[in-house]
């Protein structure tokens, strides 16, 4: 078990969302967009 994986994970916040991506720790990795997550206030129902 030498080998160490590393993941970077990246939040872009705005007023009215958050895109969220993630890219793995190696040559040639492409960047992932997950999701756009609502972050208003009338999104925040429970």
């Amino acid at each position: 078990m030498d080998k160490h994986n590393i993941l970077f994970i990246a939040l872009d916040t705005h007023k009215s969302f958050t895109d969220v991506a993630y890219i793995e720790d190696a040559r040639g990795a492409k960047p992932i967009h997950l999701n756009r997550i609502l972050s208003n206030k009338s999104a925040a129902t429970l």
